[in-house]
């Protein structure tokens, strides 16, 4: 038999992994991961632990079925061709990815090595440009695309694989082996635990999901970025004729979509989809953004958020939109500065999604929110935190106030604050900026922007 490495990236798992079956198919497996120090370097505390645990968790599954992951460290560009030359490797297999990073490091890759290339897409449930208009275009707007998305026959998952290895490889963790905690709540069978439990509550996911005091999410998003479980695995798991289940598989939609759309626009990361708003003239105050990231803002929805991300390096969704909302709007900071903390901070800070998402907030990307449409930070806290259990928890020093008094404490008179030992200003700020002037302020100087 030939040799194949099988070069493990987003897509840690076996299971549901189809690069890895084709590759298992007809080949002994030299399964690799490469440590990028461009990857690790960008990414925050808590992704990196999550990514250290979930590579020792495929480790040690592929251990158990007799192979040995090789960890090699260093640019990818800089190592493969060498490993593959010391190895007598005759190909290659990988699932791809949409993003600027990996397309043109997988480019020069074709161009340094001799041996076949052989990639799949095994991160979205429809690969990039199966979901197209009349055209031949990917929409620009969502619900045109869904409705596509929603017609094409989902992938089946593929068959267990039962793989032939070479001869164990020495493992080189190196240095890094200190740094990869407890793998009990990482790799695919924590992934699958989490589906488990989410599939107990996804009936009511379109009503609970924006309750950040709930568990009304499926707290999957990390495992979809590191490809600890497949999209396609969870949407066989649901089914299109109960609304729970719609409303999560329409996020699964949303994922594709933001994929689709970065693979055919690769400067979604630096540049707005809508070109008028690259000429909006933003304040970037360092200050207030600073009071932003370390929950510090006045508004008590807001701060909780951003402690929330700072103390876990999870925020829930409905918060990260207030929050981000926020930055954009009310302080008037480049969304591109709001994106790359999050994407740094987040255990799931995954570029398509990230960009699209924070795109769609500050009203400059693909279908995205109206220019005008400004979150009111109080609405949405007494809205979707009524009883201010979020707030509580993340923002102690307000946990005496009432529900009426926790979304707003500068509306209450200074008597009744000091009566839970609140002083404005000093245990807890004021608010950095009054919200009906920074609405104002923002929209005209989107439609200034707009010309």
């Amino acid at each position: 038999m030939t040799t194949a490495l099988f070069w493990f990236r987003k897509d840690l798992r076996l299971k549901d992994n189809l690069a890895w079956t084709k590759a298992c198919e007809s080949h002994r497996i030299h399964p690799v991961f490469i440590l990028e120090p461009e990857l690790i370097s960008n990414s925050g505390p808590y992704r990196r632990q999550q990514f250290f645990s979930n590579v020792s968790a495929l480790a040690a599954e592929i251990k158990s079925i007799g192979g040995e992951l090789s960890i090699i460290q260093g640019p990818a560009r800089d190592v493969l061709a060498r490993y593959i030359r010391e190895n007598n490797i005759d190909c290659i297999y990988f699932n791809a990815d949409t993003t600027p990073f990996s397309r043109q490091r997988d480019e020069q890759l074709a161009k340094d090595i001799s041996v076949p290339i052989n990639t799949f897409w095994s991160g979205l449930v429809h690969p990039p440009e199966t979901v197209l208009t009349q055209k031949g275009e990917i929409s620009k707007v969502f619900t045109p695309f869904y409705k596509k998305w929603v017609t094409l026959p989902a992938p089946p998952s593929v068959e267990d694989s039962q793989p032939i290895f070479v001869d164990a490889q020495q493992n080189t963790w190196n240095e890094t082996q200190d740094l990869i905690p407890s793998t009990s709540n990482q790799g695919y069978k924590a992934a699958i635990n989490r589906l488990e439990k989410f599939l107990k509550v996804v009936d009511d996911y379109h009503e609970s999901r924006n309750f950040p005091s709930k568990e009304g999410t499926s707290f999957l998003s990390s495992d979809l970025h590191f490809g600890t479980i497949g999209p396609r695995e969870i949407l066989h798991r649901l089914s299109s004729n109960r609304e729970g289940h719609r409303q999560f598989i329409r996020q699964l939609a949303w994922r594709d979509w933001y994929s689709h759309l970065l693979f055919a626009n690769q400067d979604i990361p630096t540049k707005a989809a809508n070109p008028s708003y690259d000429n909006i003239s933003w304040r970037d105050n360092p200050e207030e953004f600073e009071n932003w990231t370390k929950g510090q803002t006045g508004y008590p929805i807001i701060d909780a958020g951003m402690r929330q991300l700072s103390a876990t390096g999870w925020m829930h969704n409905r918060v990260r939109m207030i929050t981000a909302s926020f930055l954009v709007k009310h302080l008037l900071v480049d969304w591109r500065k709001g994106e790359r903390y999050f994407r740094k901070m987040l255990i799931d800070g995954d570029v398509a999604q990230n960009c699209g998402n924070w795109q769609w907030v500050a009203g400059t990307g693909f279908d995205a929110a109206p220019y005008f449409r400004v979150f009111n930070p109080m609405l949405q806290s007494k809205k979707f935190d009524p009883t201010g259990i979020y707030i509580q928890r993340w923002v102690p020093e307000l946990e005496s106030l009432s529900n009426a008094e926790i979304h707003a404490p500068w509306e209450h008179d200074q008597a009744t604050l000091q009566k839970y030992n609140l002083m404005l200003g000093e245990t807890y700020p004021f608010p950095i900026v009054n919200h009906a002037d920074a609405r104002e302020r923002a929209i005209a100087t989107y439609k200034e922007a707009r010309g």
